[in-house]
Parts: C-alpha cells; sequence; structure tokens
C-alpha cells in the first residue's frame, strides 16, 4: 500500500483515516490505529502527508448557538468575480466563498456573533467591496439543521465507527460568546485542529494544564466545533449545490428535519427571505443534481425549489483558502470577535 496522498485519488487507508477524524478529530493516534487495525507510526505519518499537502486537514471555529449568520448572493461588475471573491475571502467573518453558476456570481457564507455585527459585515463590508454590483442575504433564522461537521465519507465499518469515541457538539444550558481569553486558543485550532497541548501552551504562553482545561471547557459546552475536511475534489462528491426552497411555516421544522436525513446534505438552514429554506449537498456529478433534486420533492411533498446554485470553485472552504485542485493552500481564521477587534 503507497504511503504518499495521490494528487487524483486517496486509497482506502486514506479515506478511513479521515473517516475517523471526521468522527473524532482530537483522537489518540493509538485510538485510530486501533479502530483501523494498523500501527499510530503509520497513522501519523500518512495524515501528516495529507495535512502536508492540503489533501485534508482538521479545523475548528466557534459556535455561538445566539450568534448570527447568513447567506449572501453576491453579484459583480464584468470580469471582476475573481477579484471579489480573493477580497472577501480575506474577511475573517467569510467562511466560506464560492464562485457559483446560476442566478449569482458568488455564494458566502458568514458568520458573526451578534446580529448587529453580522449587519455591519453584510452593509459596510461586503455592500461597498469594489467590483460589486448588489447583495441579497438570506439571514440564518435559527441553529442549523445540518451543518459540515456531521458530514462523513462512510469508509469505516460499523465496527470500527464503534471504535471512535469521537468529539460531538453538545446542547448548552446557558448560551452566549464564549469568553475572549478563549479566543487565541480557537483561532490555534482553526489553523491546526489537531496542535498538541504542548504546541498550543507554547504558542498562547500558558500552561499545559491551562490549555487542557480551556479545551475541555470549549468541548464540553459546546462552544467548539472541530472538524475534519479534505479536498472536495478527492472526496467522491465533487460537485456542490445550493438549493434555494420554500416550505410552508407550519412545515418547515419537520421538511428541514428530514432533508438533513439525506447522506448528499452539507447544510441545511432556515432563513428569512423570498425563501425560507436554504440546503447545500455535495454529489457525484452535475447529472446527480437533478436526480437529487427529483429524490427531494419526491420525498418531501411540501418543499419547493425555487433556484440551486452550483459551485464553479471553492476559493475559501470553512477558513481554509484553496486552490484550482480544491486544495488548501492558506488560511483565515473565522473569528467571531473580528468585528470588535477592527478586523474587518
Amino acid at each position: 500500500m503507497r504511503d504518499a496522498a495521490s494528487p487524483a485519488t486517496l486509497d482506502e487507508l486514506d479515506l478511513a483515516l479521515v473517516n475517523s477524524l471526521q468522527i473524532s478529530p482530537r483522537a489518540p493516534w493509538t485510538e485510530i490505529a486501533g479502530a483501523l487495525g494498523v500501527d499510530a507510526a503509520t497513522a501519523a505519518r500518512r495524515w501528516e502527508r495529507l495535512r502536508a499537502g492540503g489533501y485534508a486537514w482538521v479545523t475548528a471555529y466557534p459556535y455561538d448557538e445566539f450568534g448570527s449568520g447568513a447567506l449572501i448572493e453576491v453579484d459583480c461588475a464584468p470580469g471582476q468575480d475573481r477579484t471579489v471573491a480573493e477580497a472577501l475571502a480575506q474577511e475573517p467573518m467569510a467562511a466560506t466563498v464560492e464562485l457559483t453558476a446560476g442566478g449569482r456570481d458568488l455564494l458566502v457564507t458568514a458568520i458573526a456573533r451578534d446580529y448587529t455585527s453580522l449587519t455591519r459585515f453584510v452593509l459596510d463590508r461586503v455592500g461597498v467591496l469594489p467590483g460589486i454590483t448588489s447583495t441579497r442575504a438570506h439571514l440564518v433564522t435559527g441553529s442549523a439543521y445540518a451543518e459540515g461537521s456531521a458530514w462523513r465519507l462512510r469508509s469505516l465499518t460499523p465496527a470500527q465507527q464503534k471504535a471512535l469515541t469521537g468529539s460531538r457538539r453538545s446542547t448548552r444550558d446557558q448560551g452566549g460568546t464564549p469568553p475572549g481569553d478563549h479566543r487565541a486558543l480557537m483561532l490555534a485550532l482553526g489553523e491546526d485542529g489537531r496542535a498538541s497541548l504542548t504546541d498550543l501552551a507554547a504558542d498562547l504562553e500558558v500552561s499545559v494544564n491551562t490549555v487542557s482545561r480551556r479545551l475541555k471547557r470549549l468541548i464540553d459546552s459546546g462552544s467548539l466545533v472541530l472538524r475534519c475536511d479534505l479536498a472536495p475534489q478527492l472526496s467522491g462528491s465533487p460537485v456542490s449545490v445550493t438549493f434555494f426552497a420554500s416550505v410552508a411555516s407550519e412545515h418547515l421544522n419537520s421538511t428541514a428535519r428530514a432533508i438533513a436525513r439525506f447522506p448528499e446534505i452539507r447544510l441545511c438552514v432556515g432563513v428569512a427571505g423570498p425563501q425560507n429554506l436554504l440546503a447545500t449537498a455535495w454529489v457525484a456529478s452535475l447529472a446527480d443534481v437533478h436526480l437529487l433534486e427529483v429524490r427531494l420533492a419526491s420525498a418531501l411533498p411540501h418543499l419547493q425549489i425555487a433556484d440551486r446554485s452550483v459551485c464553479l470553485r471553492r476559493i475559501k472552504h470553512v477558513g481554509r483558502l484553496l486552490n484550482e485542485q480544491g486544495r488548501a493552500i492558506g488560511f483565515v481564521p473565522v473569528d467571531l470577535w473580528a468585528d470588535s477587534a477592527g478586523a474587518c
């Protein structure tokens, strides 16, 4: 079995390793190796080659149940799409930036610590950026029914999955943006979600015990999302499509929950706007976009899909800057505090 990641494909061990880290992003190599039936050194070496090549990565970002989010459609002046996308990719509140086909040039996923910060970002940053001719913001009206950290490759057997404990977000009794002294830790984990406690302590100039205590508090409280991602072209589902749909209000929750159970779905949120439900899926081909839409319409009689937007190229994916092959080549942290810190 080869010991390096290929630009064109990943082998079964690579995929199983990524799937393991999707389930348990900070699991010790001994635990992952035990589930996969390899030694810990092999697992660690394989992961380092995937990470260094930009083929896969573990990241983290803050979660605030009282925070605000939006999907923003952006139209650009002729020839300005790429320039605008690259400028938006540098914004800490722009988690994901895509060049798209359909009724908009770009689709931007933004998160902020509160409605006021989100409003400032939409109006005072995105709305005035040179090269943009118009924007349409779909404001998220509640928690996501589905989001990318729960998406899985499904390369592991049920027994292998059971052997991994996972780091899942818990329901918080009390909400609110995480304390400011956690910001540096969250940003450091955003760049490398598997950074050791020793390295984190050195970067933050605190003790290992302090880092360990803060990290445990963030995970236990549900204030931190840890996730493993890989280059979309290597996922087996390289085509991303976002559906703009309408559902009668009394059927919104049940319909959204049903959509979230489709294995292709990466994101499903209720929004305020001409449509009240947006869902993003990863599929194997453009033909599968239509097939998935047919399946959704058949299974969900209350769902009316008004539009769809296919991603042509991802410029930024949850903080990671990507090249044309979808490999990570840089990082701009997803930062809920950016507005108050003067970063944007």
